[in-house]
């Protein structure tokens, strides 16, 4: 999974991403570059440098060169082209040779500053001596341009020039020995570009880091900002306590309302969630699955802890729509992500898979026989998965169910829309029931929908009993 894939995929992701006070042009680059991280070490190690970062910002010891690194990496620019000229043995303009002065500068501050906050994982190779080639007057200050310095006799043609303007000398006689002062800036550049080619190499891996410190700095501030947590990283199964979902969490917030998080365990197996509608089992999906991407992309997640299982694939089936472009219903087109899942799992990926009301715009029948097979293969294949569903399951796999309207909490008449969700508990708990909640109706009535039309639902409700 890409940046990219997960942008489109992952529902909140994007306001995660968007959230980052990312500082510079490179550190936005390698946050479009991130790699999924599906190996256990590699995610602990991304996750570990998350947190020095955290408690870099945290401590008051730090603050001020946190402060001055940040300062630094605001003046970044991304010169990924400039480099590539320079490997490529390209000769360097002014401004080429500029960019490649201020990075070298940076990197010079940024190595320092790196030592002082002691972080280990930083890496910004020694760039002192491309300093001194492209600062020869020492003044270590972001600008360029061919000194004098480089040449005694480029030095005496500017004199020169300089002389013969003030003294009137005429036109032609001045260009002549403009000419040999600007073949020789060219010989310069062109000696200045050869001697950088030794630290072409290392002025990648700096600038590199410098990303890189710059997009860590950016996920360690909304690790305090948003009060996220460090997933332990495991083999077995996957465990949130309090998981949220910030998208949809700053949402309520706004209207004066509140998430309640959940708690639950993933083992390696099928996970059937049931409950009414407006229960949040669609939420509750969409929070595993940004918890997880996050995890894998080297982010602290929303949570107050949590143990994650690390996946090759996170597969998702919303089930909302149509696959428009390819002239498909919504059932067909859901039916082919579904034996894109099965093909994948008979290969052996380890997924972590996520289905929201699986078959729901087929007839009951036949749904059911669906979520059934579908959960008998998951556990042939031994994979994990959470499918929410309205359709009664009598299969021996785990059953969790949320618990949904709480009608003690309901002590006053009719409910409104807008605070109906206040009366319901999003909370799971375990269950052996084969049936699923039937609390629709108990909805309808405290919200205040017409007694006539209840009526008439209930006769057919016990008919149909």
């Amino acid at each position: 999974m890409s940046i990219k894939q997960a942008l489109e995929e992952i529902s909140g992701f994007r306001f995660m991403l968007e959230d980052l006070s990312i500082l510079s042009p490179v550190g936005r680059r390698c946050l479009s570059e991130s790699p999924f991280l599906t190996d256990k070490t590699e995610i602990e190690q991304a996750l570990s440098e998350v947190e020095l970062l955290k408690e870099r910002l945290l401590s008051p010891e730090f603050k001020e060169p946190v402060t001055v690194m940040e300062v630094k990496l605001m003046q970044l620019r991304d010169i990924k082209g400039t480099l590539s000229s320079l490997s490529a043995k390209v000769q360097l303009t002014d401004i080429e040779l500029f960019e490649i002065k201020n990075l070298a500068l940076l990197a010079v501050h940024c190595r320092e500053l790196g030592e002082q906050l002691n972080l280990s994982f930083l890496f910004v190779p020694d760039l002192e001596p491309v300093v001194d080639l492209l600062d020869p007057e020492g003044k270590r200050i972001p600008h360029f341009y061919i000194y004098d310095s480089y040449s005694p006799t480029l030095a005496s043609l500017r004199a020169q020039i300089r002389h013969m303007a003030e003294k009137g000398y005429p036109e032609e006689e001045i260009e002549s020995v403009r000419i040999q002062s600007v073949r020789l800036e060219d010989d310069i550049r062109t000696t200045l570009t050869a001697k950088l080619q030794e630290y072409a190499s290392s002025l990648v891996v700096a600038l590199n880091e410098m990303g890189h410190l710059d997009l860590l700095l950016a996920k360690a501030k909304q690790a305090i900002k948003m009060t996220l947590c460090k997933p332990s990283i495991v083999e077995e199964k996957t465990y949130f306590e309090g998981l949220f979902h910030p998208e949809v969490s700053t949402y309520l917030e706004e209207k004066g309302k509140r998430f309640q998080p959940v708690d639950v365990v993933l083992p390696q197996s099928p996970t059937v969630v049931t409950g009414a509608n407006m229960a949040g089992k669609s939420v509750f999906l969409k929070s595993i699955a940004l918890a997880q991407t996050l995890t894998q992309f080297g982010f602290f997640i929303p949570a107050t802890s949590a143990t994650v299982a690390p996946v090759k694939r996170i597969a998702i089936i919303s089930g909302d729509g149509e696959d428009e472009s390819r002239g498909l219903s919504s059932y067909a087109s859901e039916m082919l992500k579904v034996n894109d899942i099965v093909l994948e799992a008979q290969k052996g990926t380890s997924m972590l898979v996520l289905i929201d009301e699986l078959a729901r715009t087929t007839n009951p029948v036949e749904g059911q026989a669906i979520v059934c097979g579908m959960l008998e293969f998951l556990v042939k294949e031994n994979v994990r998965a959470v499918i929410t569903t309205h359709y009664g399951i009598d299969m021996p796999v785990r059953k969790l169910r949320v618990k949904g309207f709480r009608e003690e909490r309901c002590t006053s008449g009719k409910v409104s829309v807008e605070h109906i969700n206040d009366y319901i508990d999003y909370s799971l708990e375990e269950t052996t029931a084969r049936d699923v909640p039937h609390e629709a109706i108990r909805i309808a009535e405290i919200v205040g929908v017409n007694d006539e039309f209840l009526l008439h639902i209930k006769r057919h409700l016990k008919n149909n009993i």
